[in-house]
């Protein structure tokens, strides 16, 4: 009874103590995130560089944290508001650009290439540094004043190249039988499962697109460096260069290390630093507008990541983002930024009803950049005004409805698979078995009537005829220039063209500022405390990685919802 009273005093006493630990720690996270909230911004000395990293990979867009602690990577949409406040900023004397083999999509370098024009006609210099440049690194480090390599670096310059991935062969060894519902000849990732190769169809479509990409690359190289198209096609012939040899030849303008650039500057602040600064502090303030940013493959739930596609755009995140800018009375206009090549049919038609609801109370304009294809044209096509980029690949109108039976692999490895059913058809949502030739008819009955429901919503809103829309779907994209001679867009720029149209339609006066808010936002640290999401807020405080289950239960129940008869998958996958 003793040794029974002291463990129970003891285990009292641990929880007594854990239980005041754990308050303790809480009270100096939350103590600590308050003092960050109130880090001083960096000073910035008249007559500064703004020194800027350009990343490799540039994501559209990455909410701010709710506080202070883990470090964001660097988007596009933080480099666009930075090279807009330098053009703004009295103390900013000149832009360095650091520049190293870009990954980034066409479309989003085009619209820094139109910044950084912006830059120069208000005076102020840009500068490129690069060690080693490919085609995308020289496209944009050509809309700068100067560009210089290091002594030692590299130039390598050469044709577009687009390459995609076929498992038909792979699947077949396997013994993975899939099913594929396809709408139609030119909705490419279809292809992925059924064939070894692109289709004739496919085929044309792509090499459309690098047409028009080309014409674009080779376009601005020439009048960039002051050299007609033929000196440019003659680069990309002898492709590789010694750093003299691309000065020699004109593509660059000198020889630098970085530490000589450096030594140039009276003063400078780096582009992390000069990112903290609020656009307001420089004047840059008025009538609120609220930037949406769509980016990634669109699935249900909330934003995120699924292996292998990267970042997910969940619609209950969008439309809760909608909402806000809808009831917010303080929010005049919306501009959607989308960067996506679809994803769950469900999820797109939900965002898209959203937008067009969020449209009928105010302005809303589209801004594509990369790639707008399939369920992002879906989301976008209700609107008014649809702004693409001339690189920014759009279209896809078309669907793919997917399934697999995994019996046979799971045979392989020793596993069969037994069932009892009652009922008609209770095995059409099974991954272990195929639909019958009555099943499946059904389902491409079903899928082709929401194809022609979604041509004719297409045809409604876009003034064309049904016939009109269909000659442009079956899965076809197109280059931003080639989808506004066909009309599936309205205008050709990037983020400030999509502003200046939204600020007319808002009434906003020339010249006159605007203020932004960015939707949507992270989650407050005492948001994901109140909903459960212990292993969000770990992160968000301590930096935490995921865990295992963290990564990988997202990537499952995505997949297992592509697999799920009753949705349609529709992805479109570019690699240029």
């Amino acid at each position: 009874m003793k040794r029974f009273l002291i463990t129970f005093a003891a285990v009292i006493a641990a929880h007594i103590f854990l239980s005041f630990l754990a308050m303790i720690v809480l009270t100096s996270i939350l103590g600590l995130a308050m003092m960050g909230t109130s880090t001083k911004v960096a000073d910035v000395a008249p007559g500064s560089y703004l020194v800027q990293d350009v990343p490799a990979e540039l994501p559209e867009f990455v909410p701010e944290s709710s506080i202070p602690f883990p470090r964001r990577p660097t988007s596009h949409t933080d480099l666009l508001e930075n090279l807009e406040k330098a053009r703004a900023d009295e103390r900013i004397e000149a832009v360095l650009l650091r520049v190293e083999m870009l990954q980034a999509g066409w479309g989003k370098l085009e619209e820094l290439r139109q910044s950084i024009q912006a830059l120069r006609e208000s005076g102020k210099p840009v500068i490129a540094f690069t060690t080693f440049a490919t085609n995308k690194t020289l496209y944009l480090a050509s809309a700068c004043d100067s560009i210089f390599v290091h002594p030692k670096g590299y130039v390598h310059l050469s044709g577009l190249n687009a390459e995609r991935i076929f498992l038909r062969n792979l699947l077949d060894k396997l013994d993975v039988r899939t099913q594929v519902s396809q709408i139609k000849e030119y909705k490419a990732m279809a292809e992925m499962v059924m064939r070894e190769e692109m289709s004739p169809e496919v085929r044309q479509n792509v090499a459309w697109i690098l047409d028009g990409v080309y014409d674009e690359y080779l376009r601005a190289l020439a009048d960039d460096r002051g050299v007609g198209r033929d000196q440019v096609v003659s680069w990309l012939e002898t492709c590789q260069f010694d750093a003299q040899a691309a000065a020699d030849a004109g593509i660059v303008d000198g020889l630098r290390i970085w530490e000589d650039l450096e030594r140039r500057m009276s003063a400078s602040i780096e582009g992390r630093q000069y990112a903290e600064i609020p656009r307001a502090r420089l004047g840059l303030r008025g009538r609120r507008i609220a930037v949406i940013h769509g980016c990634g493959t669109i699935t249900q739930g909330e934003n995120g990541w699924v292996f292998p596609l990267g970042e997910t755009m969940g619609d209950e995140t969008m439309v809760a983002a909608l909402e806000e800018a809808r009831d917010d009375d303080g929010i005049a206009g919306v501009l959607l930024r989308l960067d996506t090549g679809g994803g769950l049919s469900t999820a797109s038609e939900r965002i898209g009803l959203m937008v067009e609801d969020v449209a009928r109370r105010k302005p809303v304009v589209i801004s594509m950049v990369d790639l707008t294809a399939s369920g992002g044209y879906m989301i976008s096509h209700r609107c008014s005004t649809l702004v693409a980029l001339p690189t920014s690949v759009v279209g896809s109108i078309g669907s793919i409805n997917m399934r697999a039976n995994l019996a046979g692999l799971l045979e392989q490895v020793g596993v069969t698979v037994d069932r009892v059913t009652k009922g008609p058809h209770a095995t059409t949502l099974s991954a272990f078995a195929d639909l019958t030739e009555e099943e499946f008819a059904r389902l491409e009955t079903i899928h082709w009537k929401t194809y022609r429901d979604w041509i004719r919503d297409v045809a409604k809103h876009r003034g064309m005829s049904v016939e009109e829309v269909n000659a442009l779907a079956r899965g076809q994209v197109f280059t931003g220039r080639q989808a506004l001679d066909n009309g599936l867009i309205d205008v050709l720029g990037g983020f400030d063209a999509a502003l200046e149209i939204l600020r007319e339609q808002v009434g906003i006066p020339p010249g006159e500022d605007v203020s932004f808010l960015h939707l949507p936002r992270e989650k407050s640290f005492i948001e994901k405390l109140a909903e459960g999401e212990w292993g969000g807020a770990a992160r968000s405080v301590l930096g935490r990685r995921p865990t295992e289950e963290e990564v990988i239960m997202p990537t499952v129940r995505f997949w297992k919802s592509c697999l799920d008869g009753n949705e349609s998958l529709a992805l479109f996958w570019w690699r240029f």
